[in-house]
């Protein structure tokens, strides 16, 4: 059997730019947080404004189940090919209208209305992404290859982060600091929708996987997916959701909270952020693939275990070292970001939990569930900081995730290598 039946470059490199595009469209809100807040909220001190924008970045994060819900539904039930299709189209549509939506000051609080509205149709179709092309590329792979597909998927949440800093640092200085906070920053989302149709050509060959159409031509598909996750596996998904919402909690206290932290909390320049974190992203997807490719031979559990205690013994020097030099910057940051190549097992785990006739559903709303922790983080860095000065209150902030995560680490169960079609008989041993 060739490379090829075992493994779909297309579907791997339409995911990954799937993944791209989300993560840029997300992160992008977080880099230019300050323009978005006196842009599309009424006018009031500085600090408000910025809660206003994580309060909204919060329901977009939010909105992310639903849309796992619908597009994990449609998944299983019609097809992973039409997922991966609409959900990629829709992304970079809604996040290309963000740049062309008018002001506050043009439109009033109609303007807050519609930025809000637009952000909560994103966050629906960045969680149905992961039912599309992320699920046709793990379910398309055998075996051997599955721990490095996730990991190379996983990997473009760095790509498309290093992008977002990339365009945000390219364009400020092109236009200037002025012009870019007058209108230069609605150019960084046309960026986003060109990614978005290169990944639709890459999608459009793509079929869906033998195995997804063996259990619809034989009508082992569930009525209501959803439904029977939580009959016959609740346990699983409980528990997967604990894991996953700790690491999405690390994540979005990094890469989320990163460039507010190193700007307003350690004072760095704007310019340096950016490029330093567009660097730093290089050196996390290189990681995320290593902590992937890593699963297959010590078992997801096990890579899951020694990759947190690892974040957890880091997370202090590591802090430390975002404000020593430039280089130690980027490598620190780098490391940071990559919650330690934890997130490059995510996709694999998740897919070896849950059975074909309902494992677009499952990965879908407990991918998107999982989310929760990115908001806890979000919205709690500011007391953390507070409580404990920048330093401490930083790698605790850090440390609670990891501990969330570790408790589901501690309980969870490892199919690592299991054929996926077998995935049924494990659940029922």
């Amino acid at each position: 059997m060739g490379i090829e039946s075992r493994l779909n470059v297309r579907a791997l490199l339409g995911g990954t730019i799937g993944w791209m595009v989300d993560v840029f469209d997300l992160t992008l809100i977080l880099f230019i947080a300050a323009i978005i807040g006196s842009a599309f909220f009424p006018k009031t001190n500085p600090t408000a404004q910025l809660l206003y924008v994580f309060a909204t970045y919060s329901l977009t994060l939010l909105a992310r189940p639903l849309g796992g819900l619908v597009f994990g539904h449609v998944a299983d039930r019609i097809g992973r090919r039409l997922t991966m299709l609409v959900t990629l189209v829709g992304l970079g549509v809604s996040s290309a209208l963000t740049g062309a939506l008018p002001t506050y000051a043009q439109l009033g609080i109609a303007a807050t209305a519609l930025f809000v509205l637009l952000r909560l149709v994103v966050g629906i179709f960045v969680g149905g992404e992961v039912s599309g092309s992320h699920l046709i590329a793990i379910e398309s792979s055998s075996p051997s290859f599955r721990g490095l597909v996730s990991g190379i998927i996983e990997s473009g949440y760095y790509w498309g982060y290093a992008l977002a800093a990339l365009t945000y640092a390219l364009l400020r200085d092109y236009f200037g600091l002025s012009r870019f906070v007058s209108y230069g920053w609605r150019y960084a989302f046309l960026v986003g929708l060109a990614v978005a149709l290169v990944g639709v050509v890459l999608r459009l060959t793509v079929d869906d996987p033998e195995i997804y159409k063996r259990a619809k031509a034989t009508g082992n598909i569930a009525k209501v997916p959803i439904v029977e996750l939580f009959r016959v596996s609740a346990r699983n998904a409980l528990i997967a959701l604990l894991l996953l919402a700790g690491i999405f909690w690390v994540a979005y206290a990094t890469l989320g909270f990163l460039p507010t932290y190193l700007n307003k909390v350690l004072n760095l320049p704007l310019n340096e952020v950016f490029w330093g974190l567009a660097y730093a992203s290089l050196l996390g997807g290189v990681v995320t693939i290593i902590g992937g490719a890593v699963s297959n031979y010590t078992g997801r559990r096990m890579a899951f275990l020694i990759l947190i205690l690892i974040g957890i013994a880091l997370s202090y020097p590591l802090t430390l070292g975002l404000k020593s030099s430039y280089t130690t910057l980027i490598v620190s940051a780098g490391v940071l970001t990559s919650v330690m190549g934890t997130g490059g097992i995510m996709l694999a785990y998740l897919a070896e939990l849950f059975p074909t006739r309902f494992r677009g559903s499952a990965v879908g709303f407990l991918w998107n569930m999982a989310s929760i922790g990115a908001t806890g983080a979000l919205l709690t860095s500011v007391f953390w900081l507070k409580a404990f000065g920048p330093i401490n209150g930083y790698v605790l902030l850090l440390i609670v995730g990891y501990l969330i995560g570790l408790i589901g680490v501690a309980v969870t169960r490892d199919n690592t290598g299991v054929e996926l079609d077998k995935v049924e008989e494990r659940i029922t041993e």
